[in-house]
């Protein structure tokens, strides 16, 4: 027993002496055996885009600032996953102070939604995350796989319909522009009041399939059928409105099928904006299309 005393006693003395001398490898042990849960990778659906912009990049590594935790949440909502878990790099010392301020900050985090496919876009998101700068995603998604399929009906019909192969990829682009602002109708419920529930407005559902929509469900549409076509495309925002940018031959340009309906004074002949660029888009002067040119910057 005595010698059994005595191992245990030279034990404690080299454990107590490894946590002082080494607390940051002891620190690695607790949180690898004791906090340890499955780490959960996000996994990209049929939806996921490859595409990287001057505001937004796909990233999936460990995330060492400020800017990379902001791609890394792009890159797991732009995968369509309902949960992912991340990490902060042991040197990013600000991980949690950031951490906080981004997830308190709907409207930095709404405008992800712009650059990712629609079905991927999210109605809700929240946050758990530690002192240790773990972190976990938990997202509910705008669009439900019912209203997937039924949109994906009418998509793949009316393409197959409406495009072949030996249009050019305006040509495309017009015949859906024209085919989404031909069978639907503005919803003034919406507008008159916005908590309205008579139609799915606000979502390509409300236009593909009820045909009613407001800006956000025409440019949803709009975006679902060029990603059909394998055409780069996002939508812009501001705080009234929202609309697609496109990317054709080689240079981006502007197009807004709510407005080409029409439901303003300034389109003369529903093309008025379509596939224009920023400066025809200055000329109009219709005190709506502005936007943040530190987000959208190829959108100038």
């Amino acid at each position: 027993m005595k010698y059994f005393i005595a191992a245990m006693g030279i034990l404690s003395i080299f454990i107590v002496t490894y946590i002082n001398f080494y607390p940051d490898k002891v620190k690695d042990l607790i949180d690898k055996y004791i906090y340890k849960k499955e780490y959960i990778i996000a996994k990209a659906n049929d939806y996921y885009l490859e595409n990287n912009y001057e505001y937004l990049q796909n990233y999936t590594d460990d995330v060492k600032n400020k800017d990379e935790l902001l791609n890394y949440i792009y890159y797991v909502i732009n995968t369509g996953s309902d949960y992912a878990d991340g990490e902060c790099a042991k040197e990013y010392t600000d991980c949690v102070k950031d951490l906080s301020m981004l997830a308190n900050d709907e409207a930095k985090l709404s405008l992800i939604n712009n650059f990712v496919h629609p079905y991927n876009s999210f109605k809700t998101i929240s946050f758990t995350y530690n002192e240790r700068g773990e972190f976990s995603l938990i997202i509910e998604h705008m669009y439900s796989d019912e209203e997937i399929t039924e949109i994906n009906y009418v998509v793949e019909n009316k393409v197959n319909e409406l495009i072949n192969d030996t249009m050019s990829s305006e040509d495309k682009i017009k015949t859906i522009h024209d085919y989404v602002i031909n069978t639907t109708e503005y919803d003034t419920l919406k507008t008159k009041n916005i908590n309205d529930e008579t139609y799915k407005s606000n979502t390509a559902y409300g236009v593909l399939i009820q045909g009613y929509g407001i800006c956000s469900g025409y440019s949803d549409a709009i975006s679902i059928f060029l990603n059909k076509l394998g055409i780069k495309n996002y939508k812009i925002s501001n705080d009234t409105h929202i609309w697609n940018l496109i990317y054709l031959n080689g240079v981006w340009v502007h197009l807004d099928a709510t407005w080409d309906d029409p439901i303003s004074e300034f389109n003369e002949n529903r093309d008025t904006y379509f596939l224009i660029d920023y400066d025809e888009l200055l000329e109009l002067d219709d005190d709506t299309h502005y936007f943040d040119k530190t987000i959208y910057k190829e959108a100038y």
